[in-house]
């Protein structure tokens, strides 16, 4: 097992978790000092030939594994649980507790934070090989292991044995992290500037946020970053097995394969951005006229054609929604839409990096002085629409998750009821498990046979997020 004097969460368990995620990306890094030891230390690692660029493919790896957004989509709106088994306490946000959260969860993003800082404080300082563009992405997972675990989760620790960080510090501490790493180097500056955008809106900085999304946008307006996986060793988590939202359907599968990259930044977020501080300042025109350029962007991404023979069952084996001749409402007085749902099993055409069901003329329609309700729900929409399966859902619910188990029985600096112990979950967020119900819950009879084509969701989160005028930026006007 590695040994070190690694800094952060549980040092020794760290290591032993990071020599695995490292065995997955080839024996260039397994054996960097040309030495068969299967007890390689610190010391190995820091003696052998640029040790910091082969460190580098485990940091990526690492991050392949901490990107993984399963638990909070499935927390979220977006999907249900149903025949995937997972807990059914994730469907409802206020029976979350520390025992349904786990390695993949939690401790992933604590693994990528403490082998980052182990590359950066252990490795480079004694590396006279390390590139600043090798530092520079060490420095951006730091930044990004930071923003992962603030945007999921209430609080975490970041030193062995220490006492949890709210999620707002945990923020602040990526946009300080990844601030150092856009001037460490320059091959990563895009995806840094993108990550920027993404921390400084959590953190309420619209100044900050718009500078880097403008940034990213003059680098390339049709940004797209992805993260890609391995079908041999580390997979895209959430590739088989999550049951979408009726309302949802016409974007799922987003991932037709174990490989599939899941997408960690691009140009419609930014957009979304910059809708989200011209409604802060009180212009819903400008806001309006980004969510049409988001709309228009995602437009022009490419689709996959997969033939999916997905029963579409309810926990109860009756048929979810599975005919595009049904028609959907988002709640009991929404007007109901047709297009939401494909025909399965069969081919179908689904989005591989964004897609919307909104029309850009239709938002650019909507009256900046009357219709600020409906601008403000059309960009939560476009959120959660266009980032599906991204992990952005929950946090813009304003859910945060509790800390894993292990966290708290092994250090004696956490007790039960502590900060980072408990979920976060809003006032406005439905109890239980409302918000992925819908009726009736199957539209076929017991013999499969289609008898209505009209569904209605228990609650359209999009309309309440709206009404409640959310915002990491404040309270909208």
């Amino acid at each position: 097992m590695l040994t070190s004097t690694l800094r952060g969460f549980k040092a020794a368990r760290t290591l032993a978790v990071a020599a695995t995620v490292l065995t997955l990306v080839g024996c260039d890094f397994l054996d960097p000092t040309n030495v068969n030891n299967p007890s390689t230390t610190a010391d190995d690692l820091a003696a052998a030939e640029n040790p910091t660029a082969a460190l580098l493919p485990g940091l990526r790896a690492a991050f392949a594994v901490a990107y993984n957004p399963v638990e909070p989509e499935v927390v979220s709106d977006n999907y249900s649980i149903h025949g995937t088994g997972l807990v059914k306490q994730l469907d409802s946000p206020r029976d979350v507790t520390p025992d349904e959260i786990g390695n993949r969860a939690y401790g992933s993003k604590q693994t990528l934070r403490s082998l980052a800082d182990f590359v950066l404080n252990d490795i480079a300082p004694g590396d006279a090989t390390a590139t600043p563009d090798d530092l520079q992405e060490a420095r951006y997972y730091l930044g990004m292991a930071f923003l992962l675990l603030g945007e999921r989760f209430a609080a975490a620790p970041v030193a062995v044995d220490g006492t949890p960080v709210a999620s707002a510090d945990l923020v602040r501490t990526a946009i300080t992290e990844l601030s150092a790493a856009l001037t460490a180097g320059s091959g990563f500056e895009t995806p840094i500037r993108a990550a920027l955008a993404r921390a400084y809106r959590l953190d309420g900085n619209a100044s900050d946020a718009e500078t880097q999304a403008n940034a990213v946008l003059a680098a390339d307006p049709a940004f797209a970053q992805g993260q890609e996986y391995d079908p041999a060793t580390i997979t895209n988590g959430p590739y088989a097995f999550l049951v979408i939202l009726p309302r949802l359907d016409f974007l799922d599968p987003k991932y037709t394969a174990r490989e599939a990259p899941i997408y960690v930044a691009k140009a419609e977020e930014m957009l979304l951005i910059k809708a989200e501080i011209e409604f802060s300042r009180g212009n819903y025109a400008g806001g309006r006229e980004f969510i049409a350029q988001a709309i228009e962007t995602a437009q022009t991404r490419s689709t996959s054609n997969f033939d999916d023979g997905d029963a579409r069952l309810n926990e109860d084996l009756s048929e979810r929604p599975h005919d595009a001749s049904i028609t959907i409402r988002s709640d009991a007085s929404s007007p109901f839409r047709s297009g939401l749902v494909l025909s399965r099993p069969g081919m179908v055409s689904t989005p591989t990096v964004a897609a919307t069901s909104l029309d850009a003329d239709s938002v650019r329609a909507l009256d900046a002085a009357t219709q600020t309700e409906d601008i403000l729900h059309a960009f939560h929409l476009a959120r959660q629409e266009m980032m599906l399966l991204e992990g952005r859902r929950m946090t813009d619910l304003g859910i945060r998750l509790p800390m894993e188990r292990d966290e708290i029985e092994t250090n004696a600096n956490i007790n039960e009821g502590d900060l980072g112990t408990v979920a976060i979950v809003p006032a406005y967020i439905p109890a239980q498990d409302l918000m992925d119900l819908f009726d009736p819950a199957s539209p076929y009879d017991a013999s499969g046979v289609l008898v209505t084509t009209q569904v209605t969701i228990n609650v359209d989160m999009n309309r309440i997020l709206a009404q409640q005028r959310i915002s990491p930026f404040g309270t909208l006007p």
